[in-house]
């Protein structure tokens, strides 16, 4: 399995370039996508398990109902606007349409495809680094990119970022990794409860006979630990379903294959380097993002270079936002700033 991800990864540096045409396989990314559904779907079944069962440990049957409650309650509470987050955390500035005519246009493309009742309220973030993110829903989607994004990529590029993050929109993922979050508190939460009482209740417990067993000690006081860990896998989980969804709407892999490669290049990874240094391969559990090496093997294995009867690539907007001063994100970037 190694291996294989291994060629594909270097198959995909190789095409990075875009040396030679590569055709979405669809079949392959229906495959992909329905396994990651399923581990999706799995880990936040284990996460509502384990907060049930350390309700259960702390209190019997009323903790469990009042693991499912409070994680239901959590779940239904409205989160901060996408915009208003971005605006007060990051200093981002809105853009309007006119502003951006060309990234606007793309948008709403890539919105149309993805069948988002609106297109994403746009945002510039005055950063140099290389970063794009999706908030609010898909009711009221907003996306935030830096100014460094804008004026590093190819809109090529630009293309399947803005598509991967609308994918997050189009797949729900906010409202997924909130739930996972909220069972996740929820169990931290009940496994401090649980340990402190545990320390001060134990000699006494033990003193009458009535002490826990020793496995229902360690899965209290492991529960919160295992809680984040299957919060972080389950979000690697749907950023390699949000890869798929960004190829399935622009139907060009190798697009954001290169942007991921471009990013790694340029801004580098510090849990990478830091796994290297060290040699221990476990601290990849507690990343959010797969590393882009994985990233892109992912994608190299859904491509074939046997076109499809009807390409789905976005060449008509492209070709909107190749122009002679520049690629759009420059242009629109020189507009803002002056």
């Amino acid at each position: 399995m190694r291996e294989s991800m291994h060629h594909c990864f270097n198959a995909a540096l190789a095409a990075a370039p875009i040396q030679k045409p590569l055709w979405l396989d669809r079949a392959a990314l229906r495959r992909h996508q329905q396994l990651n559904r399923l581990q999706s779907v799995l880990l936040l079944v284990g996460l509502g398990l384990l907060a049930a069962m350390t309700g259960s440990l702390l209190a019997g049957l009323d903790g469990m109902l009042l693991a499912a409650g409070a994680s239901l309650l959590l779940l239904l509470l409205e989160p901060i606007a996408g915009d208003t987050a971005f605006r007060h955390v990051f200093g981002a500035v809105p853009l309007h349409p006119a502003q951006a005519p060309e990234l606007y246009a793309l948008a709403q493309e890539v919105a149309r495809r993805a069948g988002l009742p609106r297109v994403p309220m746009l945002h510039l973030i005055p950063s140099s680094q290389i970063q794009a993110m999706a908030g609010g829903g898909r009711k009221s989607p907003v996306i935030a990119l830096t100014i460094g994004l804008l004026t590093t990529l190819p809109p090529r590029e630009v293309a399947g970022v803005l598509a991967h993050e609308i994918a997050h929109l189009r797949h729900g993922d906010l409202r997924v990794l909130r739930l996972a979050a909220a069972a996740a508190t929820l169990t931290r939460g009940m496994g401090l409860i649980g340990t402190m009482l545990l320390m001060l209740w134990l000699p006494a417990l033990v003193a009458a006979g009535a002490a826990p067993s020793p496995l229902a000690i360690l899965l209290l006081v492991a529960a919160p630990t295992v809680g984040d860990l299957l919060t972080l896998s389950l979000s690697r989980r749907r950023e390699f379903l949000a890869d798929a969804g960004a190829v399935e709407l622009t139907g060009d892999p190798a697009g954001l294959a290169a942007a991921l490669v471009r990013l790694e290049r340029l801004q580098g990874d510090d849990w990478e380097r830091l796994a290297t240094r060290s040699g221990a391969w476990w601290l990849r559990w507690l990343r959010t993002h797969p590393t882009v090496r994985e990233r892109v093997a992912r994608l190299a294995c859904i491509v074939t270079t046997a076109p499809p009867v009807k390409s789905s690539v976005l060449d008509a907007v492209m070709r909107d936002m190749v122009m002679p001063r520049g690629h759009a994100g420059q242009r629109f970037a020189r507009r803002w700033m002056l």
